[in-house]
């Protein structure tokens, strides 16, 4: 969980952890801190929020690719490799092998 935030706010696509519990996980602003703190992980629910976020957030990265090029190329990597960390997460923490992508997007997106 903490890699995924510290990737994300490397290269700006998140602003603050609270953004990140908010919008990414789906949680309250203070859930991340908390979790951190504690030292827990993801809940099912909240990786799956995120991987759902990841999967919009590369369809709108791809739909700005037509319009800016290559400047959203490494935007479009560290996104997908969220995605791959939240499924290898959810797989072997949690044994659960697929997620229905959110809002009917292609899982290979």
């Amino acid at each position: 969980m903490e890699q995924i935030y510290i990737d994300l706010r490397k290269e700006n696509l998140v602003d603050t952890a609270e953004d990140f519990s908010r919008k990414w996980c789906r949680r309250s602003r203070s859930w991340y801190a908390v979790q951190k703190n504690s030292g827990s992980d993801f809940s099912v629910q909240a990786a799956i929020a995120c991987l759902q976020h990841t999967q919009i957030q590369i369809a709108l990265a791809h739909l700005r690719k037509k319009t800016l090029g290559t400047a959203v190329d490494l935007e479009i990597e560290i996104l997908r490799n969220v995605r791959s960390s939240l499924e290898a997460y959810l797989h072997c923490e949690h044994n659960i092998l697929s997620v229905a992508p959110a809002n009917g997007l292609s899982p290979n997106a």
